[in-house]
């Protein structure tokens, strides 16, 4: 015989209880919004805790977010630089040069577009769509 099972109270690194939550986030949506909408809650919340609690995330997913945006952003830079050298040095022609500047973001924007609208994830493999 012993004790019942306490949910949603975990041990903080040997120094103590502390009652823990998860956010389940629901299929389709957009991680960024939910997360920014979660925050804005619990500073909404916070006002009315007791003194001495407060929050404290473990695990934050909006830096990552972020990162592979940036990465996104880099990376189209990156190829935009790199084929408009490439074009330049072998055809020696900056006509040539100039269009696929613009096909390179056009489309990859449409990408983008025919993703959203056919409800598909850019990490088609890994089953965590991101929109």
């Amino acid at each position: 015989m012993g004790g019942d099972l306490r949910l949603g109270i975990f041990d903080e690194n040997g120094e103590g209880e502390v009652v823990g939550g998860i956010v389940v986030m629901r299929y389709g949506e957009n991680a960024d919004s939910v997360i920014k909408a979660v925050k804005a809650k619990m500073i909404e919340v916070q006002n009315g805790l007791p003194e001495g609690v407060t929050f404290k995330t473990s695990y934050d997913r909006s830096t990552l977010i972020q990162e592979a945006i940036e990465s996104v952003k880099s990376t189209l830079i990156e190829e935009l630089i790199t084929v408009s050298v490439v074009i330049l040095i072998f055809l020696f022609s900056w006509r040539s040069a100039l269009v696929i500047l613009i096909q390179l973001p056009i489309s990859v924007t449409i990408e983008f577009i025919l993703l959203q609208a056919f409800k598909q994830g850019i990490l088609l493999l890994s089953g965590e769509p991101i929109y």
